[in-house]
C-alpha cells in the first residue's frame, strides 16, 4: 500500500505544480465569470476563437444546429492522417505532448495537445467541482481505472492514499459482493466531500447499500461526480437514494471538442466556453455532437464528429447559469460484467491505448465463464511483444483470469455499423 501511495502522491505533486495550480489560479476565475453573464460568455468565446483561428457559433447561450452541407471531420480521417491537423509550434504552443487513446471504440487514436490545453482542462474540471461545493484541499475519493493496489492485497485493502491530492484512491477492478462492504466502511471513515467514480463502480456500491437497507453514513459528502460512461437514470436514482446527494455527471473526450456538466439541479449544461458545439440532427429526436476546440492550439479540430449523441433541450435552468441545456447524453455505455467470483468488470478501454501504430481496432470478448479473448485487427507492425503487452495490461485490471489474443480480419458490426467494445459470447 505504501508503495502505491508514494507513487500516486508523487504523480499528484507533479500534476499540481505543472497544471492543476495554474488551472485554478489563472483559468478558473475567468471561467467563473462566464457562468451567469451572457456578455462575458460570448466575449470569451470570441477571444478564444480568434486566438485559435477557428469558426464557432458566437452565441454561447443557445444550442446550434450543424449545417448539413458543412465540411465535417470524421474520427476515421483523424486516425488515418493525424499529422494533417497539427499546427507548427509558436509562442503559446511550444510545450506539447502526444497522447494515445482508444475511447470506447477500441480504435486507437493519436492526439497532440499543448501544456496550455491541459491547464485549461483543469480549470474547467475545477469549475465543475465548485458547482458540487468542493474547495481545493478538501478530501476526495477516486474509484476509477487506476492501479492502486496489488492483485491480492494481504491486508484486504483495495485502496491507498494520495497524500498530496488528499484523495482515497480505490480500485474499480476489485469490486465484488464480497468486498463492497469494506469499500463502504473505508469511504465512511475517510469521509470525502466528493466521490469521483465510473457510473458502473458507484452503481455497485449504491445497489449493495440499497439491497442491505443501509444508507451511506459519511457526513461531509456534497456530491458524486461520474464520467467516462453513460449515466443511466436508474443508476442516478440508486446513487441518490443510497448516498443522499446529487449526482454530477461530466461528459468530455480526449479530442477536447465538447464538454457537458451537471449543475446542482441535475440539469446537463453544454459548456460553450469549452468548445464550439453544433448538433447534427439524426431525425429521431437525438443529435450527434459536432465540436470545434477552443483550447488546443497544437491540434485544433474543427467540426469534429464525436459519434456521441444527446437529446436536445435548450430550456433555461433554474440554477441561473446561461449555458444551454440538453436533456440527456445517449450511448457510450459499455457492458458491465460480473465474473464467477463476484468481481464487477467494466471500462477496459485503456488496454488498447498506446498501440495506434500496430492496432486498427480491438474488442474484449467475454466467454461467460471467466475466460476472455482480446480480438484485434492489426497491421504488419503488430508483434508478439504487442500481444504480450495487451495481455499484461488486461491482467493488471482483471487479474487471475485466462485471456488470449486473437488476430481477426474484422470485428463483427451491428446494424448501426458499430461494434460493442465489450462483447459477450452468446
Amino acid at each position: 500500500m505504501w508503495t502505491y501511495s508514494l507513487k500516486l502522491s508523487l504523480r499528484s505533486l507533479v500534476r499540481e505544480l505543472a497544471r492543476n495550480l495554474w488551472g485554478r489560479i489563472l483559468i478558473y476565475p475567468v471561467l467563473a465569470r462566464n457562468e451567469r453573464s451572457a456578455a462575458s460568455l460570448n466575449a470569451y468565446i470570441a477571444r478564444r476563437a480568434r486566438a485559435l483561428r477557428v469558426p464557432v457559433p458566437p452565441d454561447g447561450t443557445r444550442l446550434h444546429s450543424a449545417n448539413p452541407g458543412a465540411r465535417l471531420l470524421s474520427k476515421a480521417e483523424l486516425k488515418q492522417h493525424p499529422e494533417r491537423f497539427v499546427r507548427p509550434r509558436k509562442a503559446g504552443s511550444l510545450i506539447r505532448n502526444t497522447i494515445k487513446t482508444s475511447g470506447t471504440s477500441g480504435s486507437p487514436l493519436t492526439l497532440v495537445q499543448t501544456l496550455g490545453t491541459v491547464i485549461r482542462e483543469e480549470g474547467f474540471v475545477y469549475r465543475q467541482l465548485r458547482w458540487i461545493g468542493y474547495r481545493h484541499g478538501q478530501r476526495r475519493a477516486w474509484i476509477r481505472g487506476d492501479i492502486v493496489c496489488d492483485d491480492q492485497p494481504k491486508d484486504g485493502r483495495y485502496w491507498c492514499r494520495d497524500w498530496v491530492g488528499n484523495m482515497l484512491m480505490m480500485s474499480s477492478y476489485h469490486l465484488s459482493g464480497a468486498t463492497i462492504g469494506a469499500y463502504i466502511d473505508a469511504l465512511e471513515r475517510f469521509d470525502p466531500v466528493v466521490i469521483h467514480a465510473y457510473p458502473s463502480s458507484i452503481a455497485a456500491l449504491a445497489n449493495w447499500l440499497n439491497a442491505a437497507g443501509r444508507r451511506y453514513q459519511g457526513r461531509a459528502l456534497r456530491g458524486v461526480m461520474t464520467s467516462s460512461e453513460t449515466l443511466e437514470p436508474e443508476v442516478r436514482e440508486a446513487v441518490i437514494k443510497a448516498f443522499g446527494v446529487v449526482v454530477f455527471d461530466w461528459y468530455g473526450q480526449a479530442e477536447r471538442v465538447s464538454a457537458i456538466g451537471t449543475c446542482e439541479q441535475g440539469r446537463y449544461h453544454l459548456l460553450t466556453d469549452y468548445a464550439g458545439v453544433e448538433l447534427l440532427d439524426k431525425g429521431d429526436g437525438t443529435a450527434e455532437v459536432v465540436g470545434t476546440t477552443l483550447n488546443n492550439a497544437a491540434m485544433p479540430l474543427v467540426r469534429y464528429c464525436t459519434g456521441d449523441t444527446v437529446i436536445p433541450d435548450g430550456e433555461p435552468c433554474s440554477c441561473g447559469r446561461v449555458f444551454p441545456t440538453v436533456k440527456a447524453i445517449v450511448g457510450r455505455q459499455d457492458k458491465i460484467l460480473t465474473l464467477p467470483d463476484g468481481r464487477i468488470v467494466a471500462r477496459l478501454d485503456r488496454i488498447f491505448q498506446g498501440h495506434d501504430r500496430s492496432l486498427v481496432e480491438g474488442q474484449v470478448l467475454y466467454h461467460g465463464d471467466g475466460r476472455f479473448t482480446l480480438r484485434v485487427v492489426t497491421n504488419e507492425e503488430f508483434t508478439e511483444a504487442d500481444e504480450a503487452a495487451l495481455k499484461d495490461k488486461f491482467l493488471l485490471r482483471v487479474p487471475g483470469v485466462p485471456v488470449e489474443v486473437a488476430r481477426v480480419p474484422a470485428i463483427p458490426r451491428g446494424p448501426n455499423g458499430k461494434f460493442e467494445f465489450i462483447a459477450v459470447e452468446s
